[in-house]
This record gives structure tokens, C-alpha cells and sequence, in this order.
């Protein structure tokens, strides 16, 4: 009896594990491509950036020297990797092929 609610603790708490993976997934539709701007957040700073790679399966390569401030802010690296969930579309590019 007792193994039996474990091993139904364990099915439920598996599928409750999926369907929160499956609820944060993005919508191809809601993904950046290569050209489109978007804004996201990076320790405590509000950032932008335009992808550079979207071939990765769960973020974008993108390039951030697009913005203004980019020398003063002293970030480390001009890219970074942003993860699907993680950004905003700010604008996308008139070289969309959908």
C-alpha cells in the first residue's frame, strides 16, 4: 500500500513537472530570427540587442553594441546568449520571411 502512493506521488508529480515545462515553452510564432531587436534583463539591467543566431532550440544569439550606451555600460562581452522566455520582441525585421 504504501509503495503504491509512493509510486503515485511520483507519476503525479512527473506530469506536473511536464505540464509546467510544456506551459513555458514559446510559441514558434513568438521566437526572434536573425535582424529583430529585442529587450531583456541582465543582472539588474534593462538591455537591447539584435539577434545575430537563431538556430539555437531554446534561445538566440544576439549582438548588444546596438545600443547608445553600450561603452558606458562596461559589459563584458558584446554578445550574449538570451533564452526564448527571457526577451521581448522590441521590433522586428523588414527581412521576415514567414
Amino acid at each position: 500500500m504504501a509503495d503504491e502512493k509512493l509510486s503515485k506521488g511520483l507519476v503525479d508529480a512527473a506530469f506536473k513537472k511536464k505540464q509546467a515545462e510544456e506551459g513555458e515553452k514559446v510559441k514558434e510564432e513568438e521566437k526572434a530570427t536573425e535582424g529583430d531587436i529585442i529587450t531583456f534583463e541582465k543582472d539588474g539591467q534593462q538591455l537591447e540587442a539584435i539577434v545575430t543566431s537563431s538556430s539555437l532550440q531554446n534561445s538566440v544569439v544576439c549582438d548588444m553594441t546596438i545600443m547608445e550606451n553600450f561603452d558606458e555600460l562596461n559589459l563584458e562581452h558584446e554578445k550574449t546568449v538570451v533564452a526564448h522566455k527571457n526577451y521581448k520582441i522590441k521590433q522586428r525585421s523588414s527581412n521576415r520571411n514567414i
